[in-house]
């Protein structure tokens, strides 16, 4: 179970997959190895300023209770670089957009939840398989996914820390692209 600072249950589309689908490269620090290791992390690392502009100036974003909201183009960008598969785009009620990730077949959302939760219907076809190298196009985007990779790279250095080990490994992402 996961849950939000609010105290929320909070789930991703795919998650009956969480353990089931392991890590593309090694991580030395064994900190993530599953989308479930991944998630749990990424619930601590996602803040206002690596959402989406416009939902970073959203007057009613409430982080400690909707933290997927805005975060859906760097998340999708990490879970392939962690995790491989493809990234794919969709259109969305109102006229935006929404990525996610297909691996080894299956639709993996990790940010999800930001339309469950107001019970805004999600459908995952039809989509369009994105390149890795599109995501980086934009450089607020970019500079949004190295804030965030920054984030979870301290988090896991923070619990190596906490478990007695002398020296943070900065490995623990090794294999998430930066450019």
């Amino acid at each position: 179970m996961f849950y939000t600072d609010s105290g929320r249950e909070i789930s991703y589309y795919g998650a009956e997959l969480g353990e089931k689908i392991r890590r593309q490269h090694p991580d030395a620090s064994k900190a993530i190895q599953t989308l479930n290791d991944l998630f749990a992390l990424l619930l601590k690392a996602w803040r206002r300023e690596t959402a989406y502009p416009s939902s970073q100036k959203d007057p009613l974003f409430n982080l400690a209770n909707d933290p997927t909201y805005g975060q859906c183009a760097i998340t999708a960008t990490l879970v392939h670089d962690l995790f491989g598969g493809s990234i794919h785009k969709i259109r969305v009620e109102g006229g935006g957009t929404h990525y996610f990730n297909k691996i080894d077949g299956q639709y993996i959302d990790l940010t999800s939840d930001q339309f469950s939760l107001y019970d805004i219907p999600l459908d995952y076809e039809p989509n369009m398989v994105i390149d890795r190298r599109y995501c980086n196009k934009n450089k607020n985007t970019h500079k949004r996914y190295l804030l965030l990779a920054k984030n979870i790279s301290e988090l896991i250095a923070g619990e190596e820390d906490d478990d007695g080990a002398d020296e943070a490994d900065d490995e623990s992402l090794n294999g998430a692209e930066e450019a």
